[in-house]
């Protein structure tokens, strides 16, 4: 009897092994800083994430998610763009839209979800923004080489679990109060002949 309970815990602990998803681990090439110069009293400050975007295989999967702080006066909001595509060759083919969107930090134990608004584009990539008053301890993680995790579901049900570690800048300003993202919110955005001034305009 002991031997059939002992039997039956550890095919339940396979099986559930078994249907654990897969954990998707991005480069640190995968992750970049991003600006956008002031436009009609506006200015972005953010990340590009495009996953994948440098591998070998073919086919291959790809994600492209942006997380930005977009400041206007005294309005702020973080706003997240994504989607996923399967890349063969120089083709590029939609994958089904995202429909939950969820970042998780090794520092924070509640998780930030996105809140996903209007309908998919063209290429079935979503729209959405983050809680204005918790996303700066994302953006804190994202800017100073934390570990990152994002859960996303999409409309055919099925699902990703990428994890990376955030943007590191060796070369100009370093991390905390003087990471590049934070020099952007004080208004100081690179030049554009800057070694460090990775993406210019991504969206």
């Amino acid at each position: 009897m002991q031997n059939r309970i002992v039997l039956a815990l550890l095919v339940t602990f396979i099986m559930a092994s078994a249907n654990a998803q897969e954990i998707i681990k991005l480069n640190m090439s995968d992750i970049a800083f991003q600006w956008r110069a002031p436009l009609e009293g506006a200015f972005l400050c953010g990340y590009a994430i495009q996953g994948n975007r440098h591998g070998w295989k073919n086919p291959r999967t790809e994600w492209d998610i942006n997380i930005d702080e977009v400041v206007q006066g005294d309005s702020r909001v973080v706003g997240v763009s994504a989607g996923s595509f399967v890349a063969t060759g120089k083709t590029r083919t939609p994958r089904s839209p995202i429909t939950d969107l969820v970042f998780m930090t090794e520092d924070d134990a509640e998780p930030f979800p996105a809140q996903i608004v209007g309908v998919p584009n063209k290429d079935n990539g979503v729209r959405g923004k983050i809680d204005i008053e918790r996303a700066p301890r994302l953006l804190k993680a994202l800017s100073n080489g934390r570990r990152i995790d994002v859960t996303l579901k999409y409309a055919d049900g099925s699902s990703d679990h990428l994890q990376f570690s955030g943007f590191r800048d060796t070369r100009k300003f370093g991390g905390g109060k003087n990471s590049p993202f934070d020099e952007c919110l004080r208004g100081r955005t690179p030049g554009r002949n800057d070694g460090w001034d990775i993406r210019v305009g991504a969206h």
